[in-house]
């Protein structure tokens, strides 16, 4: 009976909803753990919102800064949020974790992915943004399991002169 209620302790904790699991900066989804969630709009190429308003950061990447606060944009950062907009706006995404589960600013962490019409991963959203040279690699947690595929990617963005990199 003891192991019965241990587990739906668990599994109530690993549903509360992410308002109240961002007033715990130390929060960790078990490795691997997904969700699909809906998304109601990007702030930016690496940030976005969705419909219950909790901001999500995608693992990974680093695109461009858009303006704000008296600074301007970089350059890129239109292109760049505008190709997040045409992935994931307004579409029911697939979040991944790799433990962690929220940044300092409390938005979650999170591999991004889109279904095809069967429900299987598409469209790796990190992938499609480096690919295109909307975005520069970036650690935030320990784990770095796409990284030799971010780093393929980047490289051939590079020396096809994509995006950030058409300056170099």
């Amino acid at each position: 009976m003891c192991f019965k209620n241990i587990l739906l302790m668990l599994i109530f904790l690993i549903l509360l909803p992410t308002q109240l699991l961002g007033q715990n900066p130390n929060f960790s989804y078990p490795y691997n753990f997904s969700k699909k969630v809906f998304v109601s709009r990007v702030i930016d190429g690496d940030t976005f919102v969705l419909s219950d308003s909790q901001r999500v950061r995608m693992i990974g990447i680093d695109c461009p800064e858009i303006a704000k606060q008296n600074k301007p944009s970089e350059a890129f950062a239109k292109e760049a949020s505008e190709k997040t907009k045409s992935l994931v706006v307004h579409k029911t995404v697939k979040l991944t974790f790799d433990g962690r589960a929220l940044d300092i600013f409390g938005r979650l962490l999170a591999y991004i992915w889109l279904s095809d019409s069967k429900g299987k991963d598409s469209v790796f959203v990190q992938a499609e943004l480096l690919k295109n040279g909307f975005a520069r690699i970036r650690y935030y947690t320990k784990e770095k399991r796409y990284y030799s595929l971010f780093y393929n990617l980047r490289n051939t963005a590079r020396k096809k002169k994509l995006g950030i990199w058409s300056n170099e």
